[in-house]
Parts: C-alpha cells; structure tokens; sequence
C-alpha cells in the first residue's frame, strides 16, 4: 500500500504537516505539483524520503489522481491531501483492510477543522464529519478515475464500496492553514473549472463570514496536539477565538 501525499504551494506549513508523519513512523510519498512557485519541493525533501515532481495535466487535485496511482504501482492507495492528517484510528483500520480484496473502495469521516490562538484542535460543530466523508482508501485495479470536483475522483463497477468506522477518521485543516483570501481564491478555480462549483461552497470554506467562536468545540485526537501547537505558533493569524470548553 501507499500513503500518497499531493501538495501545491504549500510552503509555509507543509514541514508542519509532514512531521506527524515522521513522529508516528509513516512513510509517505509526496507528489510535488511542478506548478508551485514557492519553495515546496525543497522543503518537502528535507522532510521525507520518496518525493515525485509531478504534471498535473489539469486544474485540481483529481486530474492527478491517476498519474499518482500509477506511479506508486501499488494494490491499495489511500490519498490524503497535504491539509488534512489521519488518525490513528484510521492509520490502524487501514492496516487491517488492505489484507483483503473484495472492497475497491473505503470512506471516512471527515473532521471540518480550525486551531484555536492557544493552541487546541476544534471543529465545527454544525458540520457533520459523516456528511464530510471522503473516499480515499481505494485499489487502482479496481476503479475508474474521473476529474470531477468534490467527488472521490474515481469510481467503480462490480464491487463494493464501505464506510469505514467513525472512529477512522480524519481531520481537514484548510481553516487553519490556508487564509480567507487564498480559499476564496479556491473557490473561483472551483468556479472556472465547474459553473458555480465553489459559489454553492462559500459558506463552507469562508467561515468567517458568518461563524461565531461558539460553533467550535474542541476535539480530543490527541496525536495531533504536537502539530496543532506548531500550527499555532507559526500561523497564529489563522487561529481562530474560541472559549475553552471541558
């Protein structure tokens, strides 16, 4: 199996992202995008061992999805994006299923996540981790990639997907990482890549526009605490006031 890891521009926090890797003993392999212009793909090899500067013949992450899957050459791929972090629980339940063939794809829940200004994990509680999940444990063999936006980026025929348990979760830090301006601009890609493809997820990626601090509740993954502090302390203008609950 291989983790893969797709990253564009992502400079100033991808070292962060990168060290939960290194602390739990998880190799990973990085696809750096060759459309980057700041220092990403120096800073990702000083980091971890397996980086690929890859083309991406189109405009969004899923346009890359079957290049990454080829170049890895593996049975199973799990993708995970260069702002999101898996949990143990899902590293443990990933671990047991690739022993097995008659699934081509798994689904996890999804923590819609912000890092408070001292330091702690939070996610909004109005947005449903289940709703949020994502398809990203998938057997290359077994599916048909596809770019469209929001999506897996792939589908199947003749077998059958699964969600994972809750517990196999992950959680999604573009709240914490990316400012409110870079996710508006990710929203006029999303745009001009599908007609009104990001103006229908403005709410979701602009919190600011209408969140108050007392839709955060802090959530207790403990195996990220060490890289939410890093977070905080380097990119404390994105951390969000919130009142400490617990």
């Amino acid at each position: 199996m291989s983790i893969i890891i797709p990253t564009l521009n992502s400079s100033r926090y991808i070292d962060i992202i990168l060290s939960f890797y290194r602390r739990h003993e998880v190799p990973v392999i990085v696809f750096v995008d060759d459309r980057s212009v700041d220092d990403t793909l120096s800073i990702v090899r000083r980091c971890v061992d397996d980086v690929r500067l890859i083309h991406n013949p189109g405009t969004v992450v899923e346009d890359l999805l079957p290049l990454m899957a080829k170049a890895c050459g593996t049975k199973w791929v799990l993708r995970i994006d260069d702002d999101e972090l898996p949990s143990l629980a899902l590293l443990r339940f990933v671990e047991e299923v690739v022993e097995q063939d008659a699934i081509a794809v798994y689904g996890f829940p999804r923590y819609q996540c912000a890092v408070s200004r001292d330091g702690r994990l939070v996610t909004h509680r109005e947005i449903s981790p289940i709703m949020c999940r994502q398809w990203r444990l998938f057997q290359p063999g077994q599916v048909h990639f596809r770019g469209s936006l929001h999506s897996s980026g792939l589908q199947h025929e003749n077998q059958r997907d699964v969600a994972a348990p809750d517990l196999a979760s992950h959680v999604h830090l573009d709240w914490a990482v990316h400012s409110s301006r870079e996710r508006a601009q990710k929203l006029a890609r999303y745009d001009a890549h599908t007609q009104n493809e990001g103006t229908k997820w403005r709410d979701f990626y602009l919190y600011e526009e209408g969140v108050t601090a007392d839709a955060f509740v802090e959530l207790a993954l403990p195996e990220f605490d060490e890289t939410v502090r890093e977070i905080a302390e380097r990119l404390g203008e994105l951390c969000v006031e919130t009142e400490k609950t617990g």
